[in-house]
């Protein structure tokens, strides 16, 4: 049975999860972070792409891996002119390392599926294995692997929160949103995935606003014995940012001294020095 809530699908709690049964090795950390979220609209692809290139910025060799099947995905963002998709790895006329695109000549690579096609949702459960097992060897290449899963959380894409060091919730102050992110916090304390939990709060006017969201969160994750995930940033409200989608590029290259772009660099320092830290 499936559990729906806000534009977000979930499995039952009571159902065998998948991903408890791929026996994926974690012996080492592969630097791996997934972007999900409860709800659509939020800003996880949009945060995912920002973050992966400030990562870059900082001399850091990175991926980005585009598994979420809305059309608001990588591609769309950056108008890429692909013309390998992941869609060809699956179909088995290309590898991994031959689908890597880099972005602008740089050590920022891009693995990204066609616009509005969910092929996690197609693919058989056997394969969503040996996707996670070979995004894992090519994550070796990587200081930083990102992967967006955007909000259709099925057991599909869940699968490959397994291979994950760092899980990145994102939310909004939109109650509609909380209501979600909650049932997701919820969802995440009963998996068991053995990863570390953040949250990024986006979309509010100021720190302030941002920090109430998550004392929201965290008094609810008490108040049903949750463990809430600790909270790794806000980023603010920029007019810039619908500017810099309009106009296909990174809020990083074209306003890199607005406040939401330093909000991502914070983040991005954050992160790095989680998982240095291991």
């Amino acid at each position: 049975m499936l559990v729906l809530f806000a534009g977000a699908t979930l499995l039952d709690n009571s159902t065998d999860l998948i991903y408890k049964n791929l026996f994926l090795s974690r012996e080492f950390p592969h630097h791996i972070s997934v972007f999900i979220s409860g709800a659509e609209r939020i800003g996880s692809s949009w945060c995912a792409l920002n973050l992966t290139y400030a990562l870059n910025n900082a001399k850091k060799r990175v991926l980005l891996v585009d598994g979420n099947g809305n059309f608001s995905n990588i591609s769309s963002y950056l108008m890429l002119q692909n013309t390998s998709y992941l869609e060809d790895y699956i179909h088995g006329k290309k590898t991994l390392n031959q689908l890597v695109t880099a972005y602008k000549n740089q050590n920022f690579h891009i693995l990204t599926a066609k616009p509005g096609n969910n092929y996690l949702a197609n693919l058989p459960l056997g394969r969503v294995q040996i996707l996670a097992e070979d995004l894992l060897i090519l994550s070796e290449a990587y200081q930083h692997t990102i992967i967006d899963l955007g909000t259709e959380l099925t057991d599909k894409n869940l699968s490959l929160c397994q291979i994950a060091d760092n899980i990145l919730i994102m939310c909004s102050e939109n109650t509609a949103d909380l209501v979600s992110t909650f049932e997701l916090i919820r969802f995440i304390n009963k998996t068991g995935i053995n990863a570390n939990y953040n949250l990024i709060i986006n979309k509010v006017n100021s720190f302030e606003d941002g920090y109430k969201v998550y004392e929201k969160l965290n008094k609810a994750a008490e108040r049903y014995s949750l463990v809430c995930p600790s909270l790794i940033g806000i980023v603010r409200f920029d007019a810039r940012i619908r500017d810099t989608i309009r106009n296909k590029e990174l809020l990083l290259s074209r306003y890199p001294t607005s406040e939401a772009a330093l909000d991502i660099c914070n983040i991005a320092k954050k992160l790095d020095q989680e998982i240095k830290n291991g």
